[in-house]
This record gives structure tokens, C-alpha cells and sequence, in this order.
């Protein structure tokens, strides 16, 4: 949302105006500021939890009473396993309500499959997500990021950067690394622990299976430390299964910065990730990891790769590229009132 309401070229275009619904305690203040705006268009974006879906279908309601033109933007991969969850009448609510929207934007073709259930599928377009302009490294840095690519004897380096939830699968990483000893491979991760005792579990078990020679653990990193992390890896790596995936920006920021990918075929990963750009394993499978990252040893395959993704990602990622797909999003409701 915040990317929006800074563009310049969407300010242009549009009057945009902005409520912060994240907070439940507030809804019925909320609903007030719903009733006072005057808008065209609103857009607006539905939560992944049964509860949040309430609040979300109460609003929408509000909403639709206006009889102005509504956009839903959905940015998960969960919708359809949490409609098949819900109570017969929160089905029943979600059908109602959010077939009369005029657009729900999915984050990629196979996930526009998830609102078969609610909604025409001819209302339902895509738009990617995106990798911010400040978290691409310079096409100076890319070149010298080739050089050193190119060199055989360096330590191949490779990195998990995402939240530590089990199903994301960093476990299946730490078990994958024994198998990894004998080559010159360094596995960082980086990001944050939802408990203390998982990460007490982590370093319990890099220390029991000796593994710090091979394993540095990084911590939550940003702005700078997260693109010089980006900048100094070779290969990205997420064995997700984790239900609620949608299209994680993280694979999208390390392919824009040059490494190759090695993540499975679920959610909206396989629209932006092939055997063009990285290796697809099957999740839950240590020794397919262990195998994915042996293979590219091969210092000119993961050039090849570095190439393609960095060009790719300039070519359908871009910030520029987020920001013209929903303008044209937002033209097209548009035209549909006039």
C-alpha cells in the first residue's frame, strides 16, 4: 500500500486518499471514515485468517452499500484452503460479497485459480509483486558479482533469507548440510525467530552436529546489511511449503540481484521460478537440497543463471512494472463506469 500512495506516477493520475484498517479495536471508526470518503474506486486488501476474513467482510459490505467501483488485491496464496475452512455461512458471506467486487487481483496466473469458489474468474487479474529499486544492487556491482562468480576457487555461498517458520523449510536446510561438508559451501540464514526456544533449537543443533564451520547465522537484517547479504550470495534458497505462501518477494529480490534459486513447486512459485532460472526440488527432502546446491558448483551454470535472472527480473519486477499493472488495473475499472 505504501508503494502506492508514493508514486508519483499514481498521484498523478489518481486523487488517493488512505485508511489503516489493521487495527480491530478501531473498526467501528473505521466504518465511519468508510462512510464519510467520496471515492470512485477503492482498493483494498483482505486478511488470511478467519477472523481478520470477518472483519474484512464487514467492511466490504460497507463498501459495497457506496455503490462505487471495488478492487480487492489479495496478496497470499492461502484464500482457498481458508474458504474451505470457514463455517457455512462465512462461505456464504465471502460468495456474496466479494462476488460483487469489480476486480480481485492475484499475485500470479496459478493463483487466480484460488477464488474459483466467490468470484468470475474473468473479474480475476494478476500483478505481481516486485522488488523495491533500493534493494537492487548496481549494475557496476552485478559485473564485479560476475567476476567473482567466475572464480573457481571461491567458497560457494548460499542463503536463506526469510522468516523461520518450520514449513519454510530451513530445517530441511540445516539437515542437508552434513551432506555438504566435504565441498567449500558456506549457508547463511538470516531473519527472524517467532520463539525463542526454535531458535534455541537452531544453534543447539549447528553446535551438536558440528556445523559452525559451515553455518553463519545472521540475525533480522535490512535495508543495507540485507542487499550486502544479496550481493555477497550465490545462491538463494527457500524448500517452502508453507501454507499461506503467496509469491515471496525474497525470491524476486535475489534473482533481481544475480543468485540462482533453489525452491519448490508450490503457491505462485513456479510462475516466476523454471529449470531456466533455478532448480525446483520437491519439499521435506534434505538430500534434494544437499543436490541442488552441489550442482551448481558449476561456476559457469550459475553465471548463465546469474545472468538470467538479473535481466529477467529488470524486464517483469521492477517497481515501475508493479506501479504501470496497476494503473492499468485501475484504468480498466475506470472505464468500466464511464
Amino acid at each position: 500500500m505504501e508503494t502506492i500512495i508514493k508514486s508519483d506516477s499514481m498521484n498523478k493520475k489518481f486523487k488517493l486518499s488512505y485508511i489503516d484498517i489493521k487495527d480491530n479495536r478501531k473498526i467501528i471508526d473505521h466504518t465511519r471514515e468508510i462512510k464519510s470518503e467520496s471515492a470512485d474506486i477503492y482498493y483494498f486488501t483482505i486478511s488470511q485468517t478467519k477472523l481478520g476474513n470477518l472483519r474484512d467482510m464487514f467492511l466490504l459490505q460497507q463498501l459495497l452499500k457506496k455503490k462505487k467501483k471495488v478492487i480487492i488485491h489479495y496478496h497470499g496464496g492461502y484464500y482457498k484452503k481458508l474458504y474451505n475452512s470457514f463455517t457455512s455461512i462465512q462461505k456464504y458471506m465471502n460468495r456474496r460479497l466479494i462476488g460483487k467486487v469489480d476486480t480481485m487481483i492475484a499475485l500470479s496466473e496459478s493463483l487466480r485459480q484460488l477464488f474459483t469458489d466467490v468470484i468470475s474468474l474473468d473479474k480475476v487479474k494478476v500483478c505481481e509483486n516486485f522488488i523495491e529499486d533500493s534493494s537492487l544492487i548496481s549494475d557496476d556491482l552485478f559485473e564485479k558479482k560476475l567476476i567473482k562468480l567466475s572464480n573457481q576457487n571461491d567458497d560457494l555461498q548460499v542463503l536463506y533469507l526469510s522468516n523461520f517458520i518450520e514449513s519454510k523449510g530451513y530445517k530441511d536446510i540445516l539437515q542437508s548440510i552434513n551432506k555438504l561438508k566435504s565441498y567449500n559451501i558456506r549457508v547463511n540464514f538470516a531473519g527472524a525467530f517467532f520463539s525463542k526456544q526454535d531458535e534455541e533449537d537452531f544453534l543447539n543443533y549447528i553446535e551438536t552436529q558440528d556445523l559452525k564451520d559451515y553455518v553463519t547465522y545472521h540475525g533480522v537484517v535490512k535495508s543495507e546489511r540485507k542487499k550486502e547479504l544479496l550481493l555477497q550470495s550465490d545462491i538463494f534458497i527457500l524448500p517452502t511449503y508453507y501454507p499461506k505462501e503467496g509469491q515471496p518477494i525474497s525470491l524476486i529480490e535475489a534473482m533481481g540481484n544475480g543468485l540462482a534459486i533453489i525452491t519448490t513447486n508450490h503457491a505462485g512459485i513456479p510462475d516466476i521460478v523454471t529449470p531456466k532460472n533455478g532448480i525446483i526440488i520437491n519439499p521435506k527432502s534434505p538430500n534434494e537440497i544437499a543436490d541442488a546446491i552441489i550442482k551448481f558448483r558449476d561456476k559457469k551454470l550459475l553465471v548463465d543463471v546469474a545472468k538470467y535472472n538479473r535481466e529477467y527480473t529488470l524486464r517483469n519486477f521492477k517497481e515501475s512494472d508493479y506501479i504501470y499493472k496497476l494503473e492499468n488495473i485501475f484504468n480498466e475499472v475506470c472505464k468500466y463506469e464511464d
